[in-house]
């Protein structure tokens, strides 16, 4: 359930202006802002830069279906920190927060945003011709990553890096049978 304060159900119920509000957590420590609104957006301490860089945002699809969604964020490729910054580390599952901020006529955010969605960045595609340059950032919802393997295996591998000098599980990829542990 989603909580919205007094002002923003009012500002949703009237005349109002809207703009999203992008928050990626990115390898070493780095933080990007992005707004799409005409000037930059403070809140929370943040600012919210609207730079020019963010081309525009998916609206995501929802459906009664238990599927993985996916969106896309394009920047411009002419400022070359965008590029670097995704393609120079491994970006691959860093969180993204996308929000909608209410604005007062001052251009204010009004209290609180609402976090539409968290994402998980599954890949970047840069793309040049000679009219535009594009870096497009790959987001799925945190199910992406819902199959990735966890914990420990029955394998040499998986025993010796928490018992370096353990020989237990050295022939286990000789065994022929699947092994059935606690009964049945």
């Amino acid at each position: 359930m989603i909580n919205i304060t007094p002002q923003v159900a009012a500002a949703i119920a009237g005349d109002h202006s809207y703009c999203h509000l992008i928050r990626m957590e990115l390898a070493n420590n780095t933080v990007l802002r992005f707004t799409e609104a005409g000037f930059d957006i403070n809140w929370n301490g943040e600012t919210f830069n609207a730079n020019g860089l963010l081309l525009g945002v998916d609206a995501p699809n929802f459906t009664t279906e238990l599927r993985i969604g996916e969106i896309s964020l394009s920047f411009t490729a002419a400022d070359q920190s965008i590029v670097a910054l995704m393609l120079g580390a491994n970006q691959v599952n860093r969180p993204v927060y996308i929000y909608r901020a209410y604005l007062n006529p001052f251009g204010q955010v009004m209290p609180d945003p609402i976090l539409l969605h968290a994402w998980l960045i599954t890949g970047t595609d840069v793309s040049d011709d000679t009219d535009s340059a594009t870096c497009t950032v790959r987001m799925a919802s945190e199910w992406a990553d819902f199959e990735a393997p966890r914990g420990r295996r029955t394998t040499n591998n998986s025993q010796i890096r928490y018992y370096p000098q353990d020989k237990g599980l050295e022939y286990a990829t000789q065994v022929k049978k699947d092994i059935k542990w606690g009964g049945a």
